[in-house]
């Protein structure tokens, strides 16, 4: 079995530079159009889980026979400035309660969370030992629940720019391996890898432990081109390694969300099929 092909997808008007290709009213018209081009799955956003019917959802998703690639958790970072590393300890633990409730979503459709921005940013003066300390905590905290309910959670490594101390590869596989569980798993981001990692080849192969999700991105979020990375490296390390689970192309909707959508899945055959 090769490689699952999903793509993101988003169902409320968001900002272009927004890396999401697959845009509706509603993950219902998202599923129905990722049906229509052959994708395995699509990758939801979720900020709140309360405001969605788990059951509907998996319906829908199964009347289109897809599967859910993750829950992404990062626009409650993005509008409500939830954050694991938060200063006010109330709106770190209203963080990991949310997560909690993404994990149930993320169960009812056999997927798993996907935590980026959401882990947040270091405070003025904080140390990289503080945020680890913080973070540790908190990852520690939603992981019980996830080993409770048997759900993955999935931290995705994060370039200087836009993250803090976990930043490369290495950095954050270290992170993850010092908890010691099968349900703390990690996200390899093509965009983040190009702008952190020397030899993303070398990356790539050290994170297959806990590997279960590929981001295909380009340098400023853009579908790939081939001119400014070598992603058919990265797909043929992900063939000799066996990789078998889930690819996803993140990219600005440009021309137009459909179009990036149809071209996104066209390159995943092409060099990772």
């Amino acid at each position: 079995m090769g490689m699952k092909f999903s793509v993101c997808t988003v169902d409320r008007p968001l900002e272009a530079v927004s890396p999401f290709p697959l845009r509706g009213d509603s993950y219902e018209q998202c599923a129905a159009v990722a049906e229509t081009l052959g994708y395995d799955g699509i990758e939801l956003q979720i900020q709140d889980p309360s405001k969605y019917n788990a059951k509907e959802l998996r319906a829908s998703l199964d009347r289109h026979g897809l599967g859910c690639s993750a829950i992404t958790t990062g626009l409650a970072y993005l509008f409500e400035g939830m954050s694991m590393v938060h200063p006010d300890n109330k709106i770190r633990m209203a963080t990991v309660e949310r997560l909690h409730r993404q994990l149930d979503l993320a169960k009812e459709l056999d997927s798993q969370i996907l935590i980026g921005y959401l882990r947040g940013r270091k405070s003025p003066g904080q140390t990289d030992e503080e945020f680890e300390d913080i973070l540790t905590d908190s990852v520690a905290r939603v992981l019980e629940y996830a080993e409770e309910i048997q759900t993955p959670m999935v931290l995705e490594q994060i370039n200087r720019v836009d993250g803090d101390v976990f930043c490369s590869t290495e950095r954050t596989m270290s992170f993850l391996e010092k908890f010691n569980s099968d349900w703390l798993l990690y996200n390899g981001d093509t965009y983040h890898m190009i702008l952190e990692d020397k030899d993303v080849p070398t990356a790539i192969r050290r994170s297959l432990s806990k590997l279960i999700l590929f981001h295909v991105s380009d340098v400023g979020r853009q579908l790939p081109d081939d001119k400014h990375f070598d992603f058919h490296e990265a797909a043929a390390t992900l063939k000799e390694a066996g990789y078998d689970k889930w690819v996803s192309i993140e990219a600005r909707p440009e021309p137009t969300s459909f179009e990036c959508t149809r071209r996104g899945l066209a390159y995943l055959h092409r060099v990772f099929g």
